[in-house]
Order: structure tokens, then C-alpha cells, then sequence
């Protein structure tokens, strides 16, 4: 009974298929169980999706490190706790802190008896009274001296001392075994990785401080489709109404044969954590580009047509496909903004168009 159909069909369209349009009744377009939808471009819809992690970019990210080998008397602050640049993390204790401020004092003291002989010798000199070999040896002292003195200032800076606390230590007036390890940018702390009473080595990783804003989407895109993606292509997240940028895309495939491409969301985040998987998906900025269900394509010798409705009844359009997943494609082609095309009953169409199968084929 269906071949019936079709053999009716069939004779009805003869006389047309010359030019390519397949006239079809409404009456027939029921009974063939075709049905269309409007053509839209692919920038007015969800664009395909892909996998996608959540991830803070490291130039955003810090590691709060020990200074010296010591002992943690205090934390300050938990994981999760938002901190200001400066604020205070963690509380060390380190014999070797005393053994830098010692240092200090008596590089200190040095260099000031050895500015004191310098002055006393250049007025000597200017005077007459000793050789220049002298002089200049004297000087030579107190820059050796002055040397040793802003080598062990910058020591304990890089030990997190601040500066106005090296120039107390340096005439007596702060001494203490214990050192503050602060934040080195405002943000929120992600890991603590130390605990009160615990003895910690010189660089050993106690904290991670990052900010939260603007945040990453590393998404897997199959190469094949990668080609595609332009840096400035608008990024959305599925159920989410977050939206981005692509920033970049990668140069190099992976085992999957799929390209890392990296987008920006800097504007709304709409809950996006670190370390979050979400579906990302990609729109096109060509207006040329349409998304179709898979059901609407057919294939005549290795070349993908879609059947638009036009008057009474339906023409075929070559089309590229230029990405595909298991239910919906990203084609373009010689179609018409709001064209409708048929979606359901296509195999019917085509079957009236090759003949029923006498030319042609998938």
C-alpha cells in the first residue's frame, strides 16, 4: 500500500522532475507523513554542544609558600574564606627568622662604623694629613659594608618581612622569632594545606589563593569542527545564562582527536565554580549558517540536500554540512532566511525524486 503511495506520488511529480521541483499536494504531504519547520540560523538557536570544564586562569592564581623551615603557632584563615591583599594567613615560628635579624643588626652595625672612618678619612685626606691609597681603602670598606647590609634588608624581604619592620630591626627596636605569611593579592583561599603545631620545610606550599573573576571554559571540540571557531566567537552555557568569548583555539589535537578551545566569562558568571563540567555551546556569527535536525538531510552520491517547501511542493537544495551530532546539523548553502523545509518524511521525498530509487543513492 505505501509503494502505492509513492507509484501515485511518483506519477503526479514526472512532469516536474526535470526542473527539480517535486509538486505535492497537501493531500499527499499528509498521507507521507511530511511534516517542515522554519529555517533559522544557527545564531538564533543553541549552537551544538561540547564538554566543558570550569577553570580559574593561573595568572589569577597564587601560592602562599613557608619562607624558611619553622613550626605553624596559628592559621588564620580556612578554605573558602575571601582575604584582602596583606591579610594575615598564618603565623610562623623559625629559629632561623632570629638567626636573619641577627645578621641584619650586625651587618648594621658595620656599615655604620665603616661610613663613620670613611667620613673621618676623606676629611684627613682633604687636609693633607694621609695618602690617598688610604682614603680610597677606607671607601672601599664601607661600600663592602653598606653591600652586606642591603644583601640581608632584601633577605628578609623575600621572607615576607615587611619593610618598615626591617628598619626597626635594624636599630633594635623589633625583635621576634615569628613571621606573618600574608596574602600577596585579594581573592579567595582555595587550599590550606598546613595545621597548627605542624613543622614545615622552606618552599613548602601552605596555602593557594585565587580570584574568581573573570573564569575559563575549556572545552573539547572535535578538530574536524575546531576549523570553524574564530577567536570572538560568542560562547553559551546550557541551562545557564552565562555567556563568553572564545580566546583561544588550540593548534594541536589530542588522542581523541579532539582541539582544546578556551573561552572567557567575565561578565555574569550565574553560579560557575571551578572545576564545574557543563555543556559549552558555540555560536556561529555568520548568518549563513543554519542548524537542522539530521532527519532533514538526504544524500544523493555523497552530496547532502535539504527539500524546501515552494508552492506546491517541495525543491532540493544542495548544502555543506559543516558540523554534525547524533540529532541536529550546522549546514550552509544557497537557502533563504525563514525558508521551510521538510524535517520528517524525507526518504519519501527523495524517493519521489530519484525515481523511487532508479538514480542515485545514499
Amino acid at each position: 500500500m505505501h509503494r502505492l503511495i509513492l507509484a501515485t506520488a511518483l506519477c503526479v511529480v514526472l512532469s516536474a522532475h526535470a526542473a527539480d521541483t517535486l509538486v505535492i499536494s497537501p493531500k499527499q504531504i499528509q498521507t507521507l507523513g511530511i511534516k517542515t519547520t522554519s529555517l533559522t540560523t544557527s545564531s538564533q538557536q543553541s549552537s551544538l554542544g561540547y564538554p566543558a570544564m570550569v577553570v580559574i586562569p593561573a595568572s589569577q592564581q597564587r601560592i602562599v609558600a613557608a619562607p624558611m623551615i619553622g613550626l605553624i603557632t596559628r592559621i588564620w584563615v580556612t578554605s573558602n574564606t575571601v582575604v584582602k591583599a596583606g591579610q594575615p594567613l598564618a603565623t610562623l615560628a623559625s629559629p632561623s627568622l632570629a638567626e636573619a635579624q641577627g645578621s641584619l643588626v650586625q651587618a648594621a652595625t658595620q656599615a655604620k662604623l665603616a661610613h663613620g672612618q670613611m667620613q673621618r678619612d676623606d676629611q684627613l685626606f682633604a687636609d693633607g694629613i694621609i695618602a690617598k691609597a688610604r682614603q680610597q681603602a677606607t671607601r672601599a670598606s664601607y661600600l663592602s659594608a653598606n653591600a652586606m647590609l642591603v644583601q640581608q634588608r632584601q633577605s628578609l624581604r623575600m621572607l615576607g618581612v615587611p619593610a618598615s619592620t626591617v628598619a626597626k630591626m635594624e636599630i633594635g627596636q623589633s625583635n621576634s622569632a615569628e613571621l606573618n605569611l600574608v596574602a600577596p593579592m585579594s581573592g579567595v583561599v582555595l587550599e590550606v594545606n598546613g595545621a597548627i603545631g605542624q613543622r614545615v620545610d622552606a618552599a613548602m606550599a601552605l596555602f593557594k589563593i585565587a580570584q574568581m573573576k573573570p573564569l575559563w571554559l575549556e572545552m573539547q571540540v572535535p578538530s574536524s569542527e575546531a576549523a570553524l571557531i574564530r577567536a570572538g566567537d560568542q560562547v553559551a552555557v546550557a541551562g545557564r545564562t552565562a555567556t563568553g568569548r572564545v580566546i583561544s583555539v588550540g593548534q594541536s589535537a589530542q588522542q581523541a582527536q579532539t582541539v582544546l578551545v578556551r573561552a572567557q566569562i567575565d561578565v555574569d558568571l550565574n553560579g560557575l565554580i571551578s572545576g564545574q563540567a557543563v555543556e559549552a555551546q558555540l555560536i556561529s556569527k555568520s548568518s549563513h549558517d543554519w542548524q537542522v535536525p539530521v532527519t532533514a538531510l538526504a544524500y544523493k552520491q555523497s552530496q547532502a540536500f535539504v527539500f524546501v517547501r515552494e508552492g506546491g511542493g517541495f525543491t532540493p537544495v544542495a548544502v555543506k554540512v559543516l558540523s554534525q551530532t547524533a540529532s541536529v546539523a550546522r549546514i550552509s548553502g544557497a537557502l533563504k532566511q525563514d525558508a521551510v523545509i521538510a524535517v520528517q518524511g524525507v526518504a519519501q521525498i527523495k524517493a519521489i525524486w530519484t525515481g523511487m530509487g532508479g538514480e542515485g543513492g545514499e
